[in-house]
């Protein structure tokens, strides 16, 4: 082995140490109820100037967990529906509470929060659920500028789909012997799948995809 590629691999480690052992201590915080350690150390390491991707990820997902958890236990529809029309974070919050609420009952202000809503993330949140709850009625979904017109009812949960579970396959056979990178190949995978809503992965989507998140990840464990 090389000089540069022993240093390079125990330099990855330590890294990767590192990045395991924090998520463990926020989590550890949250689980205890200590809601405002675990946010502080979350904003320290988002500050820092370089955060891998995938621990970024981690850590803002962790963030939103927070947020969740220290929000009230509900809103009314009033506040939901001014949440839509809010920033990123309270619809997300909004979108939440949907959720959680028999949406054939929201199919209005649902229509038109898929088409003035400004944030893609909620939006393909609120529509995963439509899918799951297997809303039989038109939705309007503004994506990219454009409109597109679609029957929840028909879509498969982005886990069914033909492309979803062919990639799954694939990030099986190349990270089989590392669970690690597996664990968050599947993280990536998923997060593809919902952003791509209300379409759904197909048998080339899923080639593609399987060699793109392969490839984001051996990067990023080899810098």
């Amino acid at each position: 082995m090389e000089e540069d590629d022993y240093f390079r691999g125990c330099y990855t480690n330590v890294c990767m140490n590192y990045y395991d052992e924090t998520i463990i201590k926020i989590r550890s915080l949250i689980d205890t109820s200590q809601f405002d350690e675990a946010e502080r150390l979350i904003r320290n390491e988002l500050d820092l100037p370089y955060v891998p991707k995938d621990f970024e990820i981690e850590l803002n997902d962790l963030l939103m967990k927070i947020r969740k958890t220290k929000q009230p236990s509900s809103l009314s529809d009033e506040q939901i529906e001014q949440y839509l029309y809010m920033d990123d974070q309270h619809q997300i919050v909004a979108v939440d509470e949907l959720n959680r609420k028999n949406l054939r009952d929201y199919y209005e202000l649902c229509n038109d929060y898929l088409q003035k809503g400004t944030f893609s993330n909620a939006k393909v949140l609120l529509i995963d659920s439509l899918i799951r709850q297997e809303i039989n009625k038109e939705f309007s979904y503004i994506k990219d500028g454009k409109m597109i017109v679609f029957n929840p009812s028909k879509i498969l949960p982005p886990e069914e789909s033909p492309g979803y579970k062919s990639c799954i396959n694939l990030l099986n056979e190349t990270f089989m012997k590392e669970p690690s990178k597996l664990l968050l190949a599947k993280q990536l995978l998923y997060k593809e799948a919902i952003m791509m809503l209300p379409d759904s992965l197909n048998e080339d989507d899923g080639i593609y995809l399987s060699e793109k998140i392969s490839d984001y990840i051996n990067n990023a464990f080899n810098r």
